[in-house]
């Protein structure tokens, strides 16, 4: 006698000890998508990675677009909520900025606007929103903070938005394998970027 279930075609069996499978193809898509690129990224690439078939894909994303939106809006959503833990638990400015540099460097990322731009043409402008939404959060919560210092006056007043993207952009240039290889940690790097930030180069 057959055992029927109203299991949806193409749905993957799920191992509750497991890692949702909704979760594990964002996690390997938000990986390739990285290292690879929007274009050279396929679906197939992806259910391979992650050990499913196509159709599994299909049932939790409607298309390629659709799953780069959601691991991209993903990734930045984790970052904001690192960013903010590492921040509230700093015991001051700047050894939050540092922690959150050398968190940053300690996983090697690359430029995602380069990749943005690459799979732009393929996404519709909700898409688009909601990935710029998702970034700009990011400068929203760097800015806060700048202007926290400010109203301590461990900052002078200044945009505290363009300090959270000036800020957002040197950690992408600490991020680069040439800088990375001149010192000996992401801490390193992280701190004297953040030295860098805080007092410039000018004499004290």
């Amino acid at each position: 006698m057959k055992n029927h279930t109203n299991r949806v075609p193409g749905r993957p069996k799920h191992d509750k000890e497991c890692e949702p499978i909704h979760d594990l193809i964002i996690r390997t898509a938000s990986k390739l998508f990285m290292e690879k690129g929007y274009e050279q990224v396929s679906l197939q690439q992806i259910a391979n990675a992650c050990n499913v078939s196509k159709p599994s894909i299909y049932y939790h994303f409607t298309s390629k677009p659709e799953l780069f939106k959601a691991s991209v809006t993903t990734m930045l959503n984790n970052v904001y909520e690192k960013i903010k833990y590492l921040l509230r638990e700093a015991e001051s400015i700047e050894s939050g900025l540092v922690r959150v540099a050398e968190a940053r460097l300690a996983n090697p990322h690359a430029e995602l606007q380069t990749i943005i731009n690459e799979a732009e043409g393929n996404l519709n402008e909700e898409q688009i929103q909601e990935i710029r939404e998702a970034e700009l959060q990011i400068y929203r919560l760097l800015a806060d903070y700048f202007e926290g210092a400010m109203d301590k006056q461990f900052f002078r007043k200044n945009d505290p938005m363009l300090l959270a993207q000036l800020f957002s952009s040197m950690l992408l240039i600490g991020n680069r394998k040439e800088t990375m290889s001149q010192y000996e940690s992401s801490y390193d790097v992280g701190k004297k970027l953040v030295d860098i930030f805080l007092h410039g180069t000018t004499e004290r």
